[in-house]
């Protein structure tokens, strides 16, 4: 039976969810009072709201991922004040010829390839600004593309072993290698992009729009500034690629690479730097992640994890379809780290009770966790992070658009997933 203070912590976070799908103007205050509200009563200690070691895990913040947004942030701003996005806009337009279908699914299989070995909040910062650029230029509609994004990025992360966080907490504890990964859950994720891609092709306005703004001539570019800025931004992506190897904390590539932004931009570029760091996107990140602690201190995510697990009856097809789905489904509503921590011992304690191997179930939760994070705004940081620079950009999409055109995508992405990984196991 569930504890009173799980049940509470659920329901708060109930309520809060329901909030920001109402009150989205005000989704930071919302957080920050449920936040507040959790650590008030003790279900969240203050001890929590730290890591426990320098790597920077441990707490229910994530603080790596706080670190990393804010570097990311800040070298965008960068990229951006150096022209890098207008150039490689006028270089995608001219290679696609323009065509709408053509950029569609460009920019789709871009966010799929790169979140296959880059953080998505990476992908996402880098093609949103892209994509509203290529959108001045042509008059197309930027929802149905950014959307697509979103959605090829969260599925290209569930195809490698670095593609995102989750399958690194799962491979992890299951001994699993990048081949076991690639061999397992690409061909999955690979089913679930056609799937994603054939759904929303449908939204994209065939016809040539006419451009919103003229196009204006290409600024003069300082060749020696973007490619140093370039060359700090891949070695940072390299080492958050290589994280799983080198040891260096996400955090401290975050915070180095905010520096390196700052030192190579200067005082020339320091206020559009500043400007690109989007502290309110940073802090509902940092509450949202307290609620989440919330089910995860009280036992909430615990409890509906075992229940999850039971229902499988002691069959591995079954139970690893039941870990897909469920998991996939609350990854849309929840955080996924604290997902994956919590259904990796839970599937060692299965496997042990039922024999059932572990990996096949290990991969199906990876899936179901990435996944399922396209179903609803907060579902996945790099939806956060989009959809934040969208608004910014002038581009509303609300709740009840993103839940009406993605959602529905979510779900058949899963069960072309699932029909996949049935078909391997």
């Amino acid at each position: 039976m569930i504890a009173f203070d799980a049940l509470a912590a659920l329901g708060l976070f109930v309520v809060a969810y329901g909030l920001f799908a109402t009150f989205e103007r005000y989704r930071l205050v919302i957080a920050a009072a449920g936040a507040a509200v959790l650590v008030g009563v003790g279900w969240v200690p203050l001890t929590d709201l730290v890591p426990s070691g320098i790597n920077g895990q441990g707490g229910v913040v994530e603080w790596n991922t706080l670190a990393l947004l804010a570097g990311l942030l800040l070298f965008s701003g960068l990229l951006g004040a150096l022209g890098f996005f207008r150039w490689i806009s006028l270089g995608l337009l001219k290679r696609t010829g323009e065509s709408p279908m053509r950029l569609f699914l460009g920019l789709a299989l871009l966010a799929f390839v790169l979140s296959a070995f880059i953080n998505s909040i990476a992908v996402m910062l880098v093609l949103a600004a892209v994509t509203f650029e290529v959108s001045r230029h042509t008059g197309q509609d930027p929802v149905p593309l950014l959307l697509a994004e979103i959605t090829a990025s969260n599925i290209g992360g569930a195809a490698t072993y670095v593609g995102d966080l989750p399958n690194v907490i799962l491979g992890t504890y299951g001994q699993l290698t990048f081949v076991d990964f690639l061999v397992h859950t690409g061909p999955a994720a690979l089913a679930a992009l056609l799937v994603a891609l054939v759904m929303f092709s449908r939204s994209v306005d065939r016809r040539r729009g006419k451009p919103a703004v003229a196009p204006a001539p290409v600024p003069p570019v300082d060749r020696l500034w973007l490619g140093t800025a370039l060359a700090a931004f891949v070695v940072m992506i390299a080492l958050l690629a290589l994280d799983p190897w080198t040891g260096i904390p996400i955090w401290v590539v975050g915070l180095g690479g905010g520096v390196a932004a700052l030192a190579i931009g200067g005082a020339h570029h320091l206020r559009p730097l500043l400007l690109a760091l989007d502290l309110e996107t940073i802090g509902f990140f940092l509450f949202l992640f307290v609620l989440v602690g919330g089910l995860v201190t009280t036992g909430a995510i615990g409890a509906v994890a075992g229940g999850i697990a039971s229902a499988g009856t002691g069959n591995l097809l079954l139970t690893g379809s039941v870990l897909l789905w469920s998991l996939g489904l609350l990854s849309s509503v929840v955080n996924n780290v604290p997902l994956a921590a919590a259904a990796g011992p839970l599937i060692g304690q299965v496997g042990a009770d039922t024999g059932l191997p572990i990996a096949p179930m290990l991969y199906a939760t990876a899936i179901g966790t990435d996944i399922g994070g396209n179903g609803t705004p907060i579902g996945a940081s790099g939806n956060v992070v989009a959809l934040s620079a969208a608004d910014r950009a002038g581009v509303r999409i609300t709740w009840g658009t993103y839940l009406r055109r993605a959602f529905p995508v979510m779900l058949a992405s899963l069960a072309a997933s699932n029909l996949v990984w049935l078909v391997i196991h």
